[in-house]
């Protein structure tokens, strides 16, 4: 886990971090810290697992749960996607972490496409399907205090009992 321990290292990766922690101050509803990344992450490792994939490594699974909402604070400021402007900010991190181009490409392909949009889509991948599959599990909305008027409640697994 030497390059994901890189990643979390990374001062950028921070400077995202810090700006989503910004922009989310004053949100009500979920937020995006550390500890939701590393959720996604450990589930979408999880998820794999389940799957029986031995091609996707546990750094891969974690680097891509990790960065997946990196650009989520550019979102706020403007309305971009921010799906596809976090694989756009993970690639020089994943550089910077030791990631071959090869490894990087698969994280940011699934970084991209981790929204819900492309769940079903042939152009998404195992990884990419299992994050967004991660990142609704990470979410303990059954044991939530503002699921009252929550507009996500009725989609999300964990709304009326813990699944993973």
């Amino acid at each position: 886990m030497e390059r994901v321990n890189h990643i979390l290292s990374n001062p950028c990766y921070h400077q995202y971090l810090q700006k989503i922690a910004d922009a989310e101050s004053g949100r009500y509803y979920c937020k995006h810290p550390l500890e939701h990344l590393l959720t996604v992450a450990r589930l979408t490792y999880l998820l794999l697992i389940e799957k029986g994939n031995p091609f996707i490594s546990r750094e891969i699974a974690y680097a891509a749960g990790l960065l997946h909402d990196i650009g989520r604070w550019q979102e706020y400021e403007n309305g971009t996607d921010h799906a596809e402007y976090s694989a756009e900010l993970a690639g020089q991190i994943l550089v910077q972490a030791g990631f071959t181009t090869s490894e990087s490409n698969i994280i940011k392909h699934a970084i991209a496409r981790h929204r819900s949009n492309y769940y079903t889509s042939p152009e998404n991948s195992l990884l990419g399907k299992l994050l967004n599959k991660a990142d609704k599990l990470s979410r303990l909305c059954f044991n939530c205090s503002t699921k009252i008027g929550c507009n996500k409640i009725d989609v999300q697994p964990h709304k009326e009992e813990l699944l993973y």
